[in-house]
């Protein structure tokens, strides 16, 4: 099997998971809901090259705010999803680098500022004041799960072993 279609099953299984995460794991606030799907995304885009990761978290958030009915929301996750892997790095040997783990702070940032911004756009400045909350619950809640996640996988050897199955 070529390198590119391992990458492109990889991509797919990230993406599942992260629909998994979103949308069944997800609890509703405010205009929207809370989750802690993003782990997964930064977990893709600290093993993924960056197209991947990209399309990893673009597609698999938009289909969790379709699976869940918040189709407002699909365009605006389509791009703020992409956005939160540019910080971080898949070119190390652990998923857990010094690096990947500050990232969370940069990736918040475009979770919480993205969705303010959809929100003042949408239902104006109070529904964007109300949607603060809940996205700081989840920018927090998913950097949270992807340091415990990364930490396990890395204990685990996963990049590695994700290496030489490329490689076979």
């Amino acid at each position: 099997m070529n390198k590119t279609i391992k990458l492109l099953t990889l991509s797919a299984m990230f993406t599942a998971l992260t629909i998994v995460l979103t949308t069944f794991g997800k609890i509703p606030i405010g205009n929207g809901y809370i989750h802690t799907g993003d782990s997964v995304i930064y977990l893709a885009s600290c093993i993924l090259p960056f197209p991947y990761a990209v399309f990893t978290a673009a597609v698999g958030g938009a289909l969790s705010d379709a699976l869940g009915g918040y189709f407002i929301y699909i365009l605006p996750t389509l791009i703020i999803k992409a956005l939160i892997t540019l910080p971080y790095s898949s070119k190390s040997e652990t998923i857990l680098t010094k690096r990947n783990a500050m990232m969370i702070i940069p990736a918040g940032a475009v979770t919480i500022i993205g969705y303010f911004i959809t929100g003042l756009l949408l239902f104006g400045w109070s529904g964007a004041v109300i949607g603060l909350l809940g996205d700081t619950i989840q920018a927090v809640g998913s950097a949270v799960v992807f340091l415990i996640f990364a930490a396990a996988l890395d204990k685990a050897k996963f990049k590695q072993n994700i290496k030489i199955m490329m490689l076979t």
